[in-house]
């Protein structure tokens, strides 16, 4: 493994913040935490993104598949964008309903589309630069579509070199891994919610 890789790695730390990332860490990969439960958790109560997008389980990598692909990597970038004057505080009243998820989706659609844009610059740059296996992920559901193809088993995606699987959907563990980078995310609190994106790098 490197012995300075936060100087190996400048130049996409630099260009993650430059494209409007609040935060941009260099970790080893082992920092990435991987649980069973965090997929557990788009099952049980079923996450709106459940078989709805093609980024999202049951059609992304398994658990166990992505824990065996991210064990041959050593380095990876924590990347996040702050969603301005939005906390996350409980504005329910009882449980999650479809409008209010449909109003979450409004309200972080552009802070999540950045993610996503900051995500794929650094991605590709890193390919340029000889890191073939730089693969990216966002944190949540894919933002591309208004709605995912219907066919999700013949249809393909609409989005084949943008769309990046949702951590959460391959078992990382978002909260455990940004505190491992040193960072926080602000979740159920009046803070700014920060989304949080991930790129491998070697």
């Amino acid at each position: 493994m490197e012995t300075n890789p936060e100087e190996r790695f400048k130049e996409f730390v630099e260009l993650a913040l430059r494209e409007g990332a609040v935060a941009a860490r260099i970790i080893p990969a082992s920092g990435v935490a991987v649980d069973e439960r965090v997929r557990l958790k788009c099952t049980v109560p079923l996450c709106g993104g459940y078989n709805r997008y093609l980024t999202c389980p049951p059609h992304t990598f398994s658990v166990e598949d992505f824990t065996r692909v991210l064990s041959r990597y050593h380095w990876c970038l924590v990347v996040q964008v702050e969603a301005q004057d939005i906390g996350s505080s409980d504005k329910s009243t009882g449980r999650i309903d479809e409008g209010l998820l449909k109003e979450v989706r409004e309200l972080h659609g552009a802070y999540k589309l950045r993610l996503l844009e900051i995500v794929e610059k650094v991605e590709a740059a890193a390919f340029k630069k000889g890191l073939r296996f730089a693969t990216g992920l966002i944190g949540g559901s894919c933002i591309l579509c208004e709605q995912c193809v219907e066919d999700k088993v013949s249809e393909p995606c609409r989005h084949p070199f943008r769309a990046r699987p949702a951590m959460e959907g391959v078992g990382i563990d978002v909260f455990q891994t940004v505190g491992n980078a040193g960072l926080a995310i602000h979740l159920s609190s009046s803070e700014n919610v920060r989304w949080t994106g991930l790129i491998l790098l070697e």
